[in-house]
């Protein structure tokens, strides 16, 4: 509590602390609360998101007028439509694999050592990048634009949009991987450590991280199959 230059509390309902007193931290079951709640409602908020581009798609597809609503030469790269989607999912169950590892850890299974979620982590961060790269040269080589129909402006606004929040999945995910990595680097029990328990504490916002990516990862095989098989 901050005091004023008498030295009494700003806030007189609140007592003061005195500087040498540390202030304990918040339960750990609060911020996992809440990060597990924020995760579901980030996932409700994406699907009523990209149902935008769904209904779009059904909808221009079932106006066609003048039967423009994808010419001739608008084709989407199967190729890359097929590499993306499988990047995703990939990195999606390498994902899953890592949230239960760090389960195991911080349930206190003797089996599991810190850490040890790490490599399945960074391959789910490799290939969700890998995806957001392939998109990108897909855009590089097709031949249409969004100006060409219905189908291609809802093609090149929902992949793009989509290539957008696979990314910032990746950044949340990259960052529960640096969290553990700085953890290992400089152990609590150093003078410079600042994490004790950091698998305990990862966990939440590793568990929540996963979640939704593995529930984008679900948007992301509905549009596959809407943009590049129907």
């Amino acid at each position: 509590m901050e005091a004023s230059s008498t030295g009494a509390p700003l806030n007189p309902g609140v007592p003061g602390v005195h500087p040498e007193v540390a202030i304990p931290p918040e339960p750990p079951e609060v911020g996992a609360r809440s990060l597990y709640v924020a995760g579901r409602l980030l996932a409700g908020a994406t699907t009523f998101f990209f149902l935008g581009y769904l209904f779009a798609y059904f909808y221009l597809r079932s106006l066609n007028e003048s039967g423009m609503f994808k010419p001739a030469h608008v084709k989407p790269e199967q190729g890359y439509g097929a590499a993306i989607a499988a990047c995703i999912v990939l990195s999606a169950l390498a994902a899953i694999v890592a949230g239960r590892q760090m389960k195991r850890i911080s349930g206190g299974d003797g089996g599991a050592h810190a850490g040890s979620w790490l490599p399945a982590a960074a391959l789910a961060l490799t290939l969700g990048l890998a995806a957001v790269v392939l998109q990108c040269l897909e855009y590089t080589s097709q031949h249409f634009g969004p100006t060409d129909g219905s189908y291609a402006s809802v093609f090149c606004a929902w992949t793009g949009l989509y290539a957008i929040a696979v990314l910032a999945t990746m950044y949340w995910l990259e960052t529960q991987v640096a969290s553990e990595l700085r953890a290992r680097r400089a152990p609590a029990a150093e003078r410079r450590g600042d994490i004790a328990e950091a698998d305990k504490l990862i966990a939440p916002g590793l568990d929540a991280a996963v979640f939704y990516w593995s529930f984008l990862a679900a948007i992301g095989v509905i549009t596959w199959i809407t943009l590049y098989l129907l």
